[in-house]
Order: C-alpha cells, then structure tokens, then sequence
C-alpha cells in the first residue's frame, strides 16, 4: 500500500479514537463552566474543581462549613453535574479543604 493510500485510512482511525476519547474525557474548562451553575454562585466562590481522575472529581474547598454543606448536597451536585457535562463518565466527588487559587 502506498502513503498515499494509507492516508484516508489513518485519518479515519484517527476521527474514530478521537471520537471515543472524546466522550470518555473531561475537560478543566467542561467542568469549570458547569460548576458554578449546579452548585450556585455563592458555593461555586468558596469551592473549586482541582482534578478528574478515574471518573471522579476533587473539588478543593475554603473552609470547613462549605466542605459539610457540599458533602450533604453530594449526590445533588453529581447527579446534575453528570447531566450537564452529556455522555462524560463522572461517578464521583470528593471534597477537601484546599487551595482555591
């Protein structure tokens, strides 16, 4: 087979992995631009998403009494989070004190 040829099939495997993988994958920037409209504004200023790793999210928190308020509301949050982010796998959030910055 000649480059040439090869080409339209490399391509095609290409849009095919790039494809699933795209809807296996979470962004900062998907999840940044949820955030703030599932939890509200005023716990999306005392939180913030740090990390997605193996389907779960960290979410660093400012202080104690925003880690209890989220931590109830827990199963809210990821199931409307789930919601908006569309076909992406996120089956769990965990909170922890943390920096916000």
């Amino acid at each position: 087979m000649t480059d040439e040829a090869k080409k339209p099939l490399e391509d095609l495997v290409k849009s095919i992995i790039g494809n699933f993988a795209g809807k296996e994958k979470l962004t900062e920037e998907e999840i940044l631009s949820k955030w703030s409209a599932v939890v509200g504004e005023q716990a999306a200023k005392h939180s913030r998403p740090r990390s997605f790793t193996d389907s779960r999210l960290i979410v660093h928190v400012d202080d104690s009494s925003w880690l209890y308020e989220l931590t109830t509301r827990k199963k809210y949050i990821l199931n409307n989070l789930s919601s908006e982010l569309k076909g992406k796998k996120l089956k769990d959030i965990t909170f922890r004190i943390g920096d916000l910055r």
